[in-house]
């Protein structure tokens, strides 16, 4: 069931990437952007995830609000995916590993119900779905090493994952 959910997410996020291209911004947007953008932990990801993922040049607040969320469940598919590889060499350290699994499983599903909600217009329900992704990156420790890495990779995730809640929270509210 879990790995059938996963599919459906990777499935959606396929859909929404290959119709999205990269459009070139107005300067207004830009404007907009960055004032969305300076409100969170990481400028430069930030404007990266409107860059890539606005597909007209004048957006609206639904366009940003679905370039958000899009990202955003973009990015837990392919964590998940990650942590799902990470476990197949995990040694000691694979009850650290599936923990994280599980967290981003619950992250997953978040970021998915948001493009549903996104879809219905429904954006105050987004922000409802915050909590479960602070639990789920709450749940992904990262005070161990994964191996083959110097510095786990997870540390780098779970912070986009918080950026990008950020960003739905500033342009849904």
């Amino acid at each position: 069931m879990e790995y059938y959910r996963i599919l459906l997410s990777f499935s959606a996020i396929a859909l929404v990437c290959s119709v999205a291209e990269a459009t070139p911004l107005d300067g207004n947007t830009l404007k907009t952007v960055n004032g969305i953008c300076k409100q969170t932990a990481d400028t430069k990801f930030c404007t990266r995830v409107f860059s890539n993922n606005l597909v007209t040049s004048s957006p609206r607040k639904k366009d940003l609000v679905n370039a958000t969320v899009t990202e955003a469940a973009k990015h837990s598919a392919t964590t998940y995916f990650f942590i799902s590889t990470l476990l197949r060499n995990a040694g000691d350290e694979r009850t650290n590993l599936q923990m994280c699994a599980e967290a981003y499983a619950i992250v997953n599903t978040a970021f998915t119900n948001a493009i549903s909600f996104c879809n219905q217009g429904e954006y105050s329900k987004i922000l409802n779905l915050q909590g479960q992704v602070y639990d789920g990156v709450g749940i992904c420790k990262t005070d161990f090493i994964v191996p083959g890495y110097e510095i786990n990779p997870l540390i780098e995730k779970n912070r986009q994952t918080i950026v990008l809640v950020s960003m739905q929270k500033i342009v849904s509210s």
